[in-house]
């Protein structure tokens, strides 16, 4: 909802203008501005906010269909993109141009080099990896307690 769909889109100001207008002042007509000119130009502003409603509702609604839409393609994409990487299994250029595609979703974890190329030779026996070099991580000592 809008601040318009419940406050008048008139200041309090302008309708007790108006209003003196409409009333003491109803007989009096300045240049440019009585009492029917003032209605007049009220009635417009308020019939502008509503339609200005009325177009931020379909607006909102028109964003929910291209949400919904973006999402139903994801998914049908997500799905097409696995089945032609199974496809692609005896393709190697297929195989490596379906590899780049990343459709926003999370990244494959990337393999170590090692996998790879045991994947790649058809070995079916596992490859078993050096571990990865570095330090281990440090683990909180307990703090002697002494009396």
């Amino acid at each position: 909802m809008h601040d318009s769909d419940h406050a008048d889109p008139v200041s309090p100001a302008l309708l007790d203008l108006l209003a003196i207008f409409e009333g003491p002042l109803a007989e009096v007509q300045f240049p440019g501005v009585d009492q029917a000119i003032l209605r007049g130009l009220v009635d417009q502003v308020r019939d502008h906010a509503h339609e200005l409603d009325q177009l931020r509702a379909q607006l909102d609604a028109l964003h929910n269909h291209l949400t919904e839409a973006r999402l139903r393609l994801l998914r049908a994409a997500e799905q097409g993109l696995a089945y032609a990487r199974v496809f692609a299994a005896d393709d190697p250029e297929l195989e490596a141009r379906l590899a780049d595609i990343n459709l926003g979703g999370k990244p494959e974890p990337r393999r170590r080099k090692l996998e790879v190329a045991a994947a790649d030779s058809g070995n079916s026996e596992p490859l078993r990896l050096p571990p990865r070099r570095g330090r281990k991580p440090r683990v909180a000592e307990e703090a002697p307690t002494g009396s």
